[in-house]
C-alpha cells in the first residue's frame, strides 16, 4: 500500500481526528504539562490545529513550563511538545507547538497549531524511503511528468527507475490523484534519514516551486517512521525560476532525468541535513519571485555570484594571464607592497591599497563570467544583463516597476544566467566524477 493511502485519513482537510488522549510535554524528563482529550484537525496542506481539554496535575509546574520560551524566544527547544492517541488507538507524534491556554474552573483548554503528524511502526523493513508529493493539476510540472512518466503497458511497471550513488530510485505518477511517488533504497552514500529530504530538492530546482512531500515513510531495519508533512501551495508567478523550461521541455525526457540524477548526486555528495546551498539559492529565488522587480533583480544577481562560488571560479588564478604574465604581475605586486611599506602617509590607506591590488592575480566574478561567455556556457546578453544590473541594484538603485521590452529582456536574461550556471555546475561535476 502506498504511504499516501496509509496516511490519508490523517490529512483530510477539515476532518477532525478524535483523540482519546492528548499529552502536552515541556522539558525532557519533566512530568507532562497536562493530559486530556481533544481533536487534531488538518486546517490546510501546511498546518494542523488542535484543541486539548484537561486539568494539569500540578498547576505550578504547568504554568512554569508554558513560560519557558519567555527566557529565550529564539530557542525553539523551549517550546512545548504534543503527543496523542486517536480513538482508533493510533499513536501520533505531533511535534513542537506554542499553545494558547484558556483557564477554566474545571478544565483548561489548550489550542494551537502544528506542522506535521508522525507515527512509528515496529517490524522488519528494508532500509529506504517513500515520499509522495502533491502536484497541481494544470501546472507545467504536471504536464511534463505526465509525458515523462507514462503508464506501464499491461504487466509492466509504470514510471522510471534511476540509479544514484548506489541507491535504486523509482519514480511514478498517479495522475488521477495528482501524486508523484518516489521510492528509494538506502545505500552507504544515501542514508534514509537524509534521502527523504534529498529526493525532493532537485524537483524544487527543476520546477521553481516549493516541492515538499506531503507523505513520507522512512524505513530502517526494525522500525519505520511515517509522516504527514507540510506541502505548500504552488504559484505560477515563480515559474521563471524553474531550471526546466524552454522549447523542448515536453520532449527532452532523457535530458530531464539526467538533470534530476545529476542534481541528486550533487546534493548527496555534500552530505548535509539542511537543504543544499544550490537548493537554498533556488528557494530564495522562489520567495523573491513573489516580490518586486527590484527584489527579483537583486536576488538573481546575487544568486549568479553564489553559483559561481559553488563552481569554484572566483579566487582562482586568472586564466586570461600566461605563466609569464602571472610572474610579472607577482613581481610588480611585491614591489608595490614594499613601496607602500616605506610610504610616509596613512597606514590605513597603505594597507587598503595593498589589499586592493593583492586581488589582481585572482579571478573575479566578472572575469569568471567573461571566461564562461568565451566558452559558450553563458550567453553574451546574460552577461550584459548581470553587468548592467548588478552594481545598480546592489547600491540601492531601484529597477523600474513598469514593464518595458528593454527592462523585461534584462530581467529575463538575468534569470537565464542562473539557469545557465546551474546547468554548467551539474555538467562539469558529472564529467569530473565520470573520470
Amino acid at each position: 500500500m502506498s504511504i499516501a493511502r496509509h496516511l490519508e485519513h490523517l490529512a483530510q482537510i477539515g476532518s477532525p481526528i478524535e483523540c482519546a488522549k492528548m499529552t502536552m510535554l515541556g522539558g525532557d524528563h519533566d512530568p507532562p504539562i497536562v493530559v486530556g482529550t481533544g481533536t487534531i484537525t488538518p486546517a490546510s496542506s501546511t498546518r494542523f490545529e488542535y484543541r486539548l481539554q484537561g486539568m494539569p496535575a500540578n498547576v505550578g509546574h504547568a504554568l512554569q513550563s508554558l513560560r519557558r520560551l519567555d527566557s529565550d524566544p529564539y530557542d525553539g527547544r523551549l517550546r512545548s511538545r504534543l503527543t496523542a492517541t486517536s480513538v482508533a488507538g493510533e499513536e501520533l507524534i505531533c511535534g513542537w507547538t506554542e499553545p494558547s491556554v484558556v483557564l477554566g474552573e474545571g478544565l483548561w483548554t489548550f489550542t494551537g497549531s502544528i506542522e506535521a503528524l508522525s507515527t512509528h511502526e515496529v517490524g522488519t523493513f528494508e532500509p529506504g524511503i517513500e515520499c509522495v508529493f502533491l502536484l497541481p493539476r494544470h501546472h507545467t510540472a504536471r504536464v511534463v511528468l505526465r509525458r515523462f512518466l507514462e503508464p506501464a503497458a499491461s504487466g509492466g511497471q509504470s514510471g522510471v527507475t534511476l540509479e544514484v550513488l548506489g541507491s535504486r530510485i523509482h519514480i511514478e505518477l498517479d495522475d488521477e490523484r495528482g501524486e508523484l511517488c518516489i521510492r528509494a533504497s538506502g545505500s552507504d552514500s544515501m542514508q534514509p534519514t537524509l534521502l527523504e529530504n534529498w529526493v525532493g530538492e532537485p524537483l524544487r530546482i527543476l520546477f521553481g516551486q516549493p516541492v515538499y512531500p506531503r507523505f513520507v515513510a522512512r524505513r530502517s531495519g526494525d522500525w519505520k517512521m511515517n509522516w504527514v508533512r507540510p506541502s505548500p501551495q504552488w504559484s505560477e508567478t515563480t515559474d521563471h525560476v524553474a531550471l526546466w523550461q524552454g522549447l523542448y521541455q515536453y520532449t527532452e525526457q532523457e535530458r530531464f532525468w539526467l538533470a534530476y540524477r545529476r542534481l541528486l548526486a550533487h546534493i548527496a555528495r555534500a552530505d548535509g541535513f539542511e537543504a543544499h546551498r544550490l537548493t537554498a539559492l533556488y528557494e530564495e529565488l522562489i520567495d523573491a519571485g513573489r516580490g518586486s522587480r527590484w527584489v527579483w533583480a537583486l536576488t538573481y544577481a546575487s544568486t549568479a555570484e553564489a553559483i559561481l562560488d559553488i563552481i569554484g571560479l572566483p579566487g582562482t588564478p586568472r586564466a586570461d594571464l600566461s605563466d609569464d604574465q602571472h610572474d610579472d604581475l607577482g613581481a610588480e605586486l611585491r614591489a608595490f607592497s614594499a613601496f607602500m611599506d616605506g610610504w610616509d602617509g596613512s597606514y590605513t590607506i597603505a594597507e587598503a591599497a595593498k589589499r586592493a591590488v593583492a586581488r589582481l592575480p585572482q579571478t573575479s566574478a566578472t572575469q569568471a563570467l567573461r571566461a564562461l561567455v568565451s566558452q559558450g556556457v553563458v550567453d553574451p546578453d546574460q552577461f550584459t544583463a548581470w553587468n548592467t544590473l548588478r552594481n545598480r541594484v546592489m547600491h540601492g538603485n531601484l529597477v523600474s516597476p513598469y514593464s518595458s521590452a528593454k527592462d523585461d529582456k534584462l530581467l529575463l536574461d538575468l534569470a537565464g544566467l542562473s539557469r545557465a550556471l546551474t546547468w554548467h555546475l551539474i555538467d562539469i561535476e558529472a564529467d569530473e566524477n565520470s573520470r
